[in-house]
């Protein structure tokens, strides 16, 4: 197990589509985000390719290798004041401090450069070391939707978590 000081947090290339898509299709973390089994290579090259000026994603290293990411989105007009995150890690570095360097790089680009006053996110109810993650580092349950998501052939609900400044 590498030491989490080891880890490099860095913004996304293109070039890491490729590390990127194997880790979003991995059991442990396919079933807790938004991704298809059925997403192409092609489609993830092309959304890094065109990421917009409101489209943060910060990659994390360790040896050279790819094994998380956060993305930041931040909301237009009368919601530039807030942005949605999204995060995943590669499997076999879960529980090892590398989710909570990306979320407090992504918070730091929140709060300290973009200063926004909200930023949200969803989590599989189920995912219960998520949601404590987030919670350490201020995010409140805002409420549940039921039925949100399907996963593993499931219809999974989902909890509503923001963080205001």
């Amino acid at each position: 197990m590498a030491s989490v000081a080891e880890v490099l947090i860095r913004p996304v290339l293109v070039e890491d589509a490729e590390a990127l898509w194997k880790i979003s299709r991995q059991e442990g973390v396919i079933e807790t985000t938004m991704a298809l089994p059925s997403t192409r290579l092609e489609q993830r090259r092309k959304k890094l390719a065109e990421l917009g000026p409101n489209e943060h994603y910060l990659v994390a290293e360790l040896a050279g290798q790819v094994v998380g990411l956060v993305g930041l989105e931040v909301g237009t007009g009368r919601l530039r004041h807030a942005g949605y995150l999204f995060i995943y890690v590669e499997r076999q570095h879960q529980g090892q401090g590398i989710g909570s360097r990306l979320l407090q790089a992504a918070l730091d680009l929140a709060d300290q450069w973009l200063m926004l006053k909200r930023v949200e996110l969803s989590v599989l109810t189920e995912n219960e070391g998520a949601k404590r993650l987030y919670e350490r580092v201020g995010f409140v349950v805002e409420g549940c939707r039921k039925m949100a998501i399907i996963s593993q052939g499931e219809l999974k609900d989902e909890w509503l978590m923001a963080r205001y400044r």
